[in-house]
This record gives structure tokens, sequence and C-alpha cells, in this order.
């Protein structure tokens, strides 16, 4: 800084002391201030905040909640006024009950379905903003809980029991039970009868004469009351009515004393027949309860006797009788099979048990233990012995189709005569020689023999039938009601008159050939169709497979041999 600078700011700091020093104040100062200032504590009105409402006033007295310094928070006169515009969402009433600074219950009623209940509303049970208030346990437990039984509900709910003290049915006891406090049962109600419920939808009466008409009506009621209400047996002489006995006897008996001289009718006396159906006869027991066993059969258990009815007994192929066990008898006792059908008639029981079985011989075997002796005279499949049908009668030397009487028929089908047997068991052979073999007789049919290039007839062979060649060997063949439709069949490539008269007679006929022309191309001419002991253009009777069709050696030649000299082309 230079010195003439220095001197100009010297001059102006003495100038400013001068004017500071000099100068006085315009007025005299106060000792204290004239009032106190003005403090802001709120309207006292109510706001939301926390999704609740409260006074807007400084924190720490009842309701307020602090004081609002922003112009944009809606004020209101009252807490519903609050609850109603900012929290509408919420239940009056719970809205109104929550606001403030000390929450409280509304004593309305909310629902718990997790215990089938309606629970108050208040101190130490306050309810949930999701939760549906009601004004009473009632209507909390009809419209909140509509699935659960009002009185269960309503006296699970606050303030209640914890017991209906109605009656509703123990299926595990087969009896009705009440939803009661043993320790402190309704009035007339024995404590044994008390068991408290679980079931939240069961149905409860007012009675128990009502539970045991509308959930165990099959037990007789008075018995149902007296077990339900006691638990006493309802009678100590039984009812004298009749109950199935699955677990010991498997059958219907009577609900009275065990002795000599109810038996066997009796099972002994019911000690609680909870559960138990009585009927009023044995006939409706077995109908109800055994329905799967013969009526008859049923009551027969019942009473000690039998029906005399007529049952299959698959291991002898016979029926037998429902009656005491006799030896050369059709009684066997009753069936061990209680399901098993039984019939009226052995014939009856044959005819639906052992279809397959000739049902006269079933029917005697049934009823005298024995087939007959002298046999049925139908028809069987002889496998084993001739391969062919044979009659179920006594063999006699005028009787070939007989083929001894069958001792058991059992799995042996019988047909009324030999065609329907050979037609059903040897298919494979013509039916004709399986009746004829059947019956020790032929067919008078042709078959063909390779061997001998000819057909032979199914006869006996004999010197003077040369023709006849016996049963074929194989007994499937081919069988043919001529030996010409043998030949043609069997035989084609022979000459058919040849071979037809060779089969039907036993020797070949003479034969003077057509005359005609054909080509024997063993020497490549055109010859005659005759016998060459004729001479002349004679080649011999035509084969099968020659065909002699032209009147003259020029057709023939012309037709069949054209580049052969006309001189050289025919014999």
């Amino acid at each position: 800084m230079t010195a003439s600078s220095l001197f100009t700011l010297a001059i102006a700091l003495i100038s400013l002391s001068e004017t500071v020093a000099t100068s006085a104040p315009t007025k005299k100062p106060t000792n204290a201030p004239t009032s106190s200032p003005t403090v802001y504590v709120g309207t006292d009105k109510w706001y939301m905040k926390d999704q609740l409402c409260g006074k807007d006033c400084a924190t720490g007295t009842e309701d307020c909640i602090g004081i609002v310094r922003d112009n944009w928070v809606t004020l209101y006169d009252t807490v519903a006024a609050c609850c109603a515009g900012k929290l509408s969402y919420l239940d009056p009433s719970y809205c109104a009950a929550r606001s403030g600074t000390t929450p409280v219950g509304t004593n309305k009623f909310y629902p718990d379905s997790q215990n089938g209940r309606c629970v108050e509303d208040e101190t130490g049970t306050l309810a949930e903003n999701t939760d549906k208030l009601y004004v009473d346990a009632a209507t909390c437990c009809s419209t909140g809980l509509g699935w659960v039984n009002s009185d269960f509900c309503e006296s699970r709910s606050t303030g209640e029991s914890g017991f209906a003290d109605k009656w509703y049915v123990d299926y595990d006891s087969m009896t009705c039970k009440n939803d009661c406090d043993a320790s402190d049962p309704p009035s007339g109600v024995d404590a044994d009868a008390c068991k408290e419920n679980e079931d939240r939808s069961v149905v409860y009466y007012d009675t128990a004469t009502t539970c045991c008409a509308g959930k165990l009506a099959w037990i007789p009621s008075a018995t149902c009351v007296t077990v339900s209400t006691t638990g006493a047996a309802a009678t100590s002489t039984g009812t004298a009515k009749y109950y199935a006995d699955y677990a010991s006897s498997g059958k219907c008996v009577q609900d009275c004393a065990v002795d000599d001289v109810n038996e066997p009718y009796c099972g002994g006396i019911l000690t609680n027949v909870a559960g138990v159906q009585l009927f009023d006869t044995a006939e409706a027991c077995c109908a109800s309860k055994f329905g799967w066993m013969d009526g008859d059969l049923c009551e027969s258990k019942t009473t000690g006797t039998a029906t005399n009815k007529w049952y299959v007994n698959y291991q002898d192929n016979a029926c037998v009788q429902d009656c005491t066990a006799a030896a050369n008898s059709p009684c066997d006792g009753s069936p061990s099979d209680s399901s098993i059908q039984l019939f009226s008639t052995a014939a009856a029981c044959c005819t639906a048990k052992l279809g397959w079985l000739d049902s006269a011989t079933c029917e005697s075997v049934s009823t005298t233990g024995s087939a007959s002796t002298t046999g049925t005279n139908k028809w069987y499949a002889d496998y084993a012995s001739s391969g062919t049908c044979k009659m179920d009668c006594v063999v006699a030397s005028g009787s070939p189709s007989c083929g001894g009487v069958l001792s058991n028929t059992a799995g042996v089908t019988l047909y009324d005569d030999e065609d329907a047997c050979c037609a059903a068991k040897f298919g494979w052979q013509d039916t004709s020689v399986c009746a004829a073999r059947a019956a020790g007789e032929y067919s008078g049919k042709f078959y063909v023999s390779y061997q001998d290039n000819a057909c032979l007839k199914d006869c006996a062979v004999a010197t003077a039938n040369p023709e006849c060649g016996g049963n074929p060997s194989d007994l499937s063949t081919q069988m043919f009601s001529t030996g010409a439709a043998c030949c043609a069949a069997k035989l084609g490539w022979l000459n058919q008159a040849t071979c037809a008269s060779l089969s039907e007679t036993g020797a070949a006929a003479a034969v003077s050939g057509s005359e005609k022309w054909y080509v024997d191309w063993s020497i490549s001419k055109c010859v005659k169709d005759c016998p060459t002991a004729n001479g002349g253009s004679c080649g011999g009777l035509a084969e099968s497979w020659e065909s002699a069709e032209f009147t003259s050696s020029s057709a023939c030649c012309s037709t069949k041999l054209s580049w052969k000299p006309v001189s050289d082309c025919a014999l």
C-alpha cells in the first residue's frame, strides 16, 4: 500500500470515531417486555394418523396424538366424523373405540372360525381391523359362522358355558349323548350321559327320545333312550327278537337266554342292544342281514333243521341233498359254503350246475348214488378205443354201435344220434364215414388211392368186390359219392373213363375212343383217338391231357403241326 493511501485511511477512521462518540440513542431502553409471547396448542379437533383418528393437541393429554401444523390436514369436530371421512372401510364402532390414546373394545362379537365360536371384542380379546363385528353372539354365529351349528357356536362363545346341554348321536357307542359338563350336568341328566361334542355341524335334539328317533331309529326306542340316559341294559330277559350274530354263529339268533329248551334259537341275552337291529322273525332277519344266503338255508341254521334242498358237489360231479348225512343216501348234511345255491329237486340242480353231464345220468347218480346199468343209449366220442362215436349201452354181438355203459359221465358230452356226435366231435372226418364206422358199417363212398392210380370204395374188402378198399386209413381224406367224381377231383391226369371204370368195378372197361384226331407228341404226328389194336391211323386212347378235338388229320396238322409237310404229318 502507498503512503498516500495509508494517510487517507487514517483520516477516515478518525472521522468515524468522532461520529460514534458524539451520537446519542433516540429513546431510553425499557427495563422488561411489555407482554408474554403466544404459544400454539392445536385445535382440539380430530384428524387421521396411522390408520386411526386422534385429537389435534399435544401428546400426553387423553386422545391427543400431536399438534398439526400442516394446512393440508383435514380436521373433524368428532371422532365419528373423522372415522367416516377417512376410515370408512372400518367398522365405525371399531374405528371409534380404537382411536385416541387408549384403545378399547366395542363389546361386539367377531367369528373365530378355527374354534367354531364367536369372541367378544373386549380387552384381552380385541378384534383385528379385518374382523367383521356383529351386535351379539347369536347374530355372529348365524351370519358369520353359518356352517357351524348355532347351538354349538353360541354355547362356545365368550361368556357361555362351553356346552350346548343338548342331545346328539354318538355313533361310536351307538347311543345319544348330552353335550354337557359331567361335573355339572343339566337338571335331569345323568353325569354318565354327558360327553363333550366336538362336531361343529352336529344336529342337536332337545331330548334323548327325539335324538334316538332321528338318528338311531333301527334301535328300539325304549332301549335307545334307556341306554343313552343311564347306560343300563334295556332288559334282563331279552327282547325275544332276532338279530344277526356275525361274530359267533354266522346266523340269525334270538335275543333270549341260552338253555336246553331254547336251543338252537337263542344266542344269549344282549347286554347292550345299541347299534343292533332287531327283527320280529328269523325270516325277516335273514332277508335283511343274510341276503346272500338262500332264505330257507338261513332259517334252517337258526332253527337247527335241514332244508331238504339240493346243492352241487363238484368233487363227485353230482348234486347232494341238505339233510342228515347217511351212508347209501343222497343226504350230505348242510353245505359248508353258506352262499351256495340250493334247488328244490336234483334235476333242477343238475341242469343248472352240471349242465355238461347227461341230465338222466346226473339225476340217477345224485338220487341213488350210481349210474344206470343199461346206459343212456346216447352217443359220445370214443377217442381212446374206436376213434369214432359210440353209444352208451351194453356191448353185444348184435349191437356194434354200443361202446359199453359209461361208469361215469362226468365231463362226457352225450348226443341223441351219431350224426350230431360226429359233427361236434369228429368234424375233421367225413360225417357219413364217421357215422358208418360208429355203427360198424361202411359209407359206400369213394376215396383216392394214389398207389393204385384209382379211387377205392369204402366197403368191406372181398374177392367178389375188387373195387372195395375198406375204410380209408386216413380218416380225414376227402370222400366222393361216385368213382367218377373222385377221379375227376383227385386223378385228373388219367383217362377219366378208364379211371371211373377201374374205381367202380375194379377193372378197366373196353373203350373204343372218340375217333377224333390229336397230336401224339412222342412221335410228333397227328393220330386218331382209338385203340392201337385197331390199326390204321389209331394212336391209342387219348389221355386227359391230350385234347382229341379235330375231326380230320388235315385240321389237326394245319393247327398243331403246320411246319411239317402234309405227307409226314399224320400217322
